[in-house]
């Protein structure tokens, strides 16, 4: 086999070294002076393989082959490239987590603020209307309404009674004073009699440019007879002593209040135990309605305590009815009296926490106020709308708290070294302790962008 392969070798040489010129013919076109150095070579080469061994020729030949494909140079080569581009890809890793670190640096600070507790104990206050007294405002808030309820009378009474109620009187006769006596009588458009309860003068009228501004004064009515019947609400009265002359229209009266209360016979009126029911009524369905509707009505900036009102109630005394069965109504009347929140809040600080003053007083509040119970120092304080000042109890627990100047705070971290921000934080009274964490972790600097120092108060 190796015999057949030498010859065959032997054969493709020897055709090559029989036909140089084919060889010559397939090289690349040169100049001709290097086409004969070509061919010179080549010929040398020939007489070479002719006079040497062909078989120690072949196994030169490999050698050269083998030594020229070597790939120790190329890995080398190669192994000082991937070490080149394994430091390039840790370098790379590296500068870009220090790149996006800095890109996306923050500083947080974890607060947790001072608090302390106020206690009080039947601790007196005084309130005034004035604002420049330096005590805790307040205003007067009266709010009311009226119910109806079905009771049962028990008391029965033989009367005859006269509607009542009440008109206006005008003069358009006259710019002079009108006077009517006691007892005058006037009728209404059915022509149903009634008299004035008391002496009376109507003001002469006025002219404004060429329009008459009448005269007027209120007067107090009753039915010239006893009965229901005179019960309603007429629309117009005249004097009767007036008809047929001029004044009969030019002084005249309109109904202010409605006629009510006339009836004769046998009715039921309000007794002791009435009125004890109507009371009940009064304080457990009406006063608690008028509480819940006083608080919806309480302005921003107020608060309005439990106990801090008067409540009072009325009827009509002399209601009366046919029936035992009666509709009778209640009206009640609740007098509210509403602290403005920060006079009290500042009048609460500066008496429990007398050592602070300045700009650290501004940085407490007391957001659970309503915690407090009030009570009236005198229990028979009686609440108008012309009170001026009132003086009370607060029972109870509040919590102040202080709030630091977060804006501040930041201005004074303001790129400040990690490890000397406590002495900052120690210089804030409202400070109770506090945390930073910077990131990247490798920054020892508060961030010098105010954007990125985030403050957080527990």
């Amino acid at each position: 086999m190796v015999r057949l392969i030498l010859e065959d070798i032997k054969l493709n040489k020897d055709k090559r070294i029989n036909n140089p010129k084919k060889e010559i013919k397939d090289l690349p076109i040169v100049k001709a002076k290097e086409r004969d150095t070509i061919l010179n070579n080549s010929k040398k080469e020939v007489e070479y393989i002719k006079e040497s061994n062909i078989d120690q020729y072949l196994s030169t030949r490999n050698n050269n082959k083998r030594i020229s494909s070597t790939p120790e140079i190329k890995n080398k080569r190669r192994s000082v490239s991937v070490i080149t581009l394994v430091v390039f890809f840790i370098c790379f890793i590296f500068g870009s987590i220090y790149w996006v670190g800095n890109i996306f640096e923050k500083s947080t600070i974890n607060i947790i603020n001072k608090h302390e507790i106020i206690s009080y104990r039947d601790k007196e206050f005084i309130a005034s209307k004035d604002p420049s007294s330096g005590m805790v405002n307040f205003e007067i808030m009266i709010v009311s309404d009226k119910k109806k309820k079905n009771i049962i009378l028990t008391e029965p009474k033989e009367v005859s009674m006269k509607a009542k109620g009440s008109i206006v009187l005008y003069n358009e006769f006259s710019t002079t004073p009108q006077k009517l006596l006691k007892g005058t009588f006037l009728s209404d458009e059915k022509g149903i009699s009634y008299q004035i309860d008391t002496a009376v003068t109507i003001p002469g009228y006025k002219l404004v440019g060429k329009k008459i501004n009448p005269g007027e004064v209120v007067v107090p009515i009753n039915a010239f007879l006893a009965g229901d019947q005179y019960n309603g609400s007429p629309s117009s009265f005249h004097i009767n002593s007036f008809k047929d002359t001029t004044k009969y229209n030019k002084i005249y009266g309109k109904l202010k209040d409605p006629l009510s209360g006339g009836i004769v016979g046998v009715v039921y009126t309000i007794d002791d135990s009435n009125k004890n029911n109507i009371t009940n009524i009064a304080i457990s369905s009406l006063k608690e309605d008028l509480i819940k509707k006083g608080k919806a009505l309480v302005p921003s900036g107020y608060i309005f305590y439990q106990d801090a009102y008067n409540f009072s109630y009325k009827i009509d005394d002399n209601f009366l009815s046919k029936t035992p069965n009666a509709e009778i109504e209640i009206e009640g009347v609740l007098s509210i009296i509403i602290f403005k929140e920060k006079s009290l809040l500042d009048n609460i600080l500066k008496t429990s926490l007398k050592d602070i003053k300045g700009e650290e007083l501004k940085e407490i509040n007391i957001s659970n106020l309503n915690n407090l119970s009030f009570s009236f120092l005198n229990k028979d304080e009686l609440i108008t709308k012309d009170t001026e000042t009132i003086s009370f109890y607060l029972n109870g627990e509040v919590d102040a708290v202080w709030s630091p100047d977060i804006e501040k705070l930041k201005m004074k971290l303001l790129g400040i070294k990690k490890d000397n921000t406590m002495h900052i934080f120690k210089e804030d009274n409202g400070i109770d302790s506090a945390s930073v964490v910077v990131f990247p972790f490798w920054q020892k600097y508060i961030s010098n962008d105010l954007s990125k120092i985030n403050i957080i108060i527990d």
